[in-house]
């Protein structure tokens, strides 16, 4: 199932991304409303070397340009926070994913996966979908909930919306009540179709829930399944 990425920028050998904190330039990034909002100060370069939205924002004709204020009203602290801490790490490990946060719950995870849909950072998404994956081991009770929270906010046949759909057939296939919460999902579910063919091969190959998990993930990664040990 190959994934085509356009805007990847290049890693430049003279320049490791490390070098990157060093800038001189620093954005306040303005999170959230009211008083769970959050305020981080961050390098530009490494903002607009990871992001094409603040690519966007800070080199273009826009206010945030002037300014170098950026406000993400819509979006949540916590979840800002998860990006930037990704964001640091992936800078010293030179353009490598960092290994998982371990209480890293699937809603976070899922979350960042839209954050990262936004920013443009599809490094960023692939860690947030593998910290999905991860966390629906322990609390596979919140997939149902977490499919519609999904599905109300990315667009059709969005790489998470997939992976979620091939989770739902997953749990249909394999439970044996004859009815459940998701079974009642699936007449929600688009993709179901799409993914159904490279699910039935897929499972044959993981028989226990766990590894299919993280094998089902990795066919919606952009970077290396190699870096998460998939």
């Amino acid at each position: 199932m190959a994934l085509q990425v356009n805007d990847r920028p290049e890693l430049s050998e003279k320049k490791p991304l490390a070098r990157l904190l060093e800038g001189t330039n620093p954005i306040t990034v303005r999170v959230g409303n009211g008083e769970t909002a959050g305020s981080w100060t961050l390098p530009k370069d490494l903002l607009t070397h990871a992001s094409p939205f603040f690519r966007a924002a800070l080199n273009g004709p826009w206010p945030e340009s002037e300014s170098r204020e950026v406000e993400l009203r819509e979006d949540y602290p916590v979840v800002f926070r998860f990006f930037v801490e990704w964001l640091y790490i992936w800078a010293f490990n030179n353009g490598r994913n960092p290994r998982l946060a371990s209480e890293a719950g699937p809603f976070l995870g899922a979350r960042a996966w839209i954050l990262g849909d936004k920013l443009g950072c599809p490094w960023f998404q692939d860690f947030a979908l593998v910290t999905l994956s991860r966390g629906l081991r322990t609390k596979p009770g919140e997939l149902a909930p977490l499919t519609r929270m999904a599905y109300a906010n990315t667009p059709p046949k969005s790489r998470l919306r997939r992976f979620l759909s091939g989770m739902i057939l997953n749990c249909v296939t394999r439970s044996k009540a004859p009815f459940n919460e998701h079974n009642r999902l699936l007449s929600l579910i688009d993709e179901v179709a799409e993914v159904a063919k490279d699910f039935a091969k897929l499972q044959m190959l993981s028989p226990r829930p766990f590894e299919f998990n993280e094998m089902w993930a990795s066919c919606f990664l952009v970077s290396s399944r190699e870096q998460y040990d998939l």
